[in-house]
């Protein structure tokens, strides 16, 4: 487990307080990545704390000690009309070297869903492969979710796929179908707590770890990071 690529997705705390001294703590420990969320709109529990994802990913890339690669998991390409998507978000984000660009459809449990400007997954996915140099070592692209259509476009442009929980079964079914991927352009990931690692006989070679660090006091978040890293 010492060649486990982990990650960890930041809390909507996070840049609330102490933003250096966190900053330290994470760049101490063995991470491939800082995953950012996207509060693009106040979640379906509005008491949350948020933070705004460019800003956030705008810290994270100015921290100079930085070690990390930094991630979105996911990014809601319904929630912006397609010229700011692309040009606020997309094409700033993949000009970062080594960015994780999670992309993603919107979730009912975690966030309000209005507006939905529905945009075209492919057509979005097909640009960023043709204007990018992607590679599952470097810059790269990974789909969030377990519909149709993300594991369709997922095998069409090779591209990596993430699952938030869910179950250990439907997370080996999409391990084997991204194996059949010739040169993925991303990595296979899991979002998961510690509940969900702690689990017996679940196999994650090959896939990515990324620890989600609840709402949290400072102090907590230490002790989060600590547990599962």
């Amino acid at each position: 487990m010492s060649k486990q690529n982990k990650a960890v997705l930041l809390p909507g705390t996070f840049f609330e307080k102490d933003i250096q001294k966190k900053l330290d703590y994470l760049n101490q420990k063995n991470l491939q990545t800082v995953y950012v969320f996207d509060h693009s709109n106040n979640p379906v529990d509005s008491k949350l704390h948020m933070y705004e994802i460019r800003n956030s990913i705008n810290l994270l890339q100015n921290y100079e000690k930085r070690k990390f690669n930094i991630g979105t998991a996911v990014l809601n390409i319904n929630k912006r009309k397609i010229d700011n998507l692309i040009n606020k978000y997309i094409n700033p984000f993949l000009e970062i070297d080594g960015f994780k660009l999670g992309l993603g459809l919107g979730d009912d449990t975690y966030e309000q869903n209005l507006p939905n400007y529905s945009n075209n997954l492919e057509e979005v996915v097909s640009y960023i492969v043709e204007n990018f140099e992607l590679s599952k070592e470097g810059k790269s692209l990974f789909l969030g979710g377990q519909s149709n259509l993300i594991i369709k476009t997922m095998k069409q442009y090779s591209v990596g796929i993430n699952q938030w929980l869910g179950s250990v079964d439907s997370l080996y079914k999409k391990r084997e179908m991204f194996n059949k991927i010739d040169k993925p352009l991303g990595s296979m990931s899991l979002c998961l707590n510690k509940k969900f690692v702690s689990e017996k006989n679940i196999d994650f070679k090959d896939i990515e770890l990324i620890y989600i660090i609840k709402e949290s006091s400072s102090d907590n978040f230490y002790s989060q990071v600590d547990n599962f890293l």
